[in-house]
């Protein structure tokens, strides 16, 4: 299985030392125990970058002409940042149809893409109540234009996630705001399930409306 991770500091593992340790090895590394298949992965991913900036400029990271190594599947992590610079909803819908329209330009047919949702910013200890507040709100207002992506075009998921998980343990990275690698390692395995439930649909995958 070929997988492509795009997006934004949580893409690119930011609070670890490498790759292998952040979201896309250990969503490869828990991908691959759950399905029994070898995973090659690939990351393109820039701090700091909105659904925009992920179109403008990562695209090209999604493949290697080198190697002719296409994705199977690509998962996207990004719509944070949006939330924090207070993107508007409708603004933001679209920012999402164009980026998806971009990928599948770029790749060609209807590959499989998968949106990771936007957790709530309750249990991310860097940020002040002041942040927090209206950043949930957006979080919540912006989330529910991700879950609508499933409806208006075939072979795009919505993966939810909570975040980080109530329980104790080191999850936050030493900036107390990015995952640590034992908080990517419980993220992956989350994901992974749900990427591993869609590899295990008809082929080709039906227009999938699964959010919840």
């Amino acid at each position: 299985m070929r997988l492509a991770v795009i997006g934004d500091s949580l893409a690119a593992g930011v609070g670890t030392t490498s790759h292998h340790e952040a979201l896309s090895g250990q969503l490869a590394q828990a991908l691959s125990g759950m399905t029994g298949r070898p995973v090659s992965w690939r990351v393109a991913a820039k701090p700091g970058a909105t659904l925009t900036s992920v179109r403008r400029s990562l695209l090209s990271g999604l493949t290697d002409p080198t190697s002719r190594w296409r994705p199977d599947i690509v998962l996207v992590a990004a719509g944070s940042n949006d939330a924090l610079r207070m993107r508007r909803p409708r603004a933001f819908r679209q920012d999402a149809d164009r980026l998806v329209r971009d990928i599948r330009l770029r790749l060609g047919g209807d590959i499989p893409l998968a949106f990771v949702g936007l957790p709530s910013l309750d249990r991310v200890e860097g940020l002040p109540r002041r942040v927090k507040i209206p950043g949930n709100v957006y979080i919540r207002l912006l989330e529910r234009q991700l879950r609508s992506l499933p409806s208006r075009h075939p072979q795009v998921f919505h993966l939810p996630t909570d975040g980080p998980p109530p329980l104790p343990g080191e999850w936050f990275a030493a900036d107390r705001f990015h995952p640590s690698p034992a908080g990517y390692r419980v993220w992956g395995r989350e994901l992974a399930a749900g990427i591993a439930t869609l590899t295990e649909l008809p082929d080709p995958l039906p227009m999938a409306r699964w959010t919840s």
